[in-house]
């Protein structure tokens, strides 16, 4: 580095020093997609309140099956399904994001509410 006699760097210097100053007030790039197709954002449903028993009569006379009580818990809305034995009392303890599937002794969905 060479130095005039009164003090001064060079002009060269000057201009580096200012290049330097000026490169790190720039604005880092915006995030851009990779390619020009964005998706659309996901969207959420809004779970219902209390589960739907009503919707789930499609589900009467068939036998019930896993799959059916899953269908049909997932139909009614509801958090959680269970089949009963339509002769059982109804359960003290009422969740009404539960859907009890009531059936014969056969396995036959004779009938559903939630609680």
């Amino acid at each position: 580095m060479r130095i005039h006699a009164n003090g001064r760097h060079l002009p060269g210097m000057a201009a580096l020093g200012l290049c330097l100053a000026l490169a790190a007030c720039q604005a880092p790039p915006a995030d851009r997609p990779l390619t020009s197709e964005v998706p659309e954002p996901p969207s959420f449903v809004t779970p219902p309140e209390t589960c739907q028993a009503a919707s789930v009569r499609f589900g009467l006379g068939l036998r019930i099956t896993q799959q059916l009580l899953e269908e049909m818990r997932q139909r009614a809305g509801a958090r959680m399904a269970r089949s009963v034995l339509a002769t059982e009392p109804a359960d003290p303890a009422q969740d009404m994001m539960r859907l009890n599937v009531q059936v014969e002794p056969t396995g036959r969905v004779v009938g559903a509410y939630c609680g």
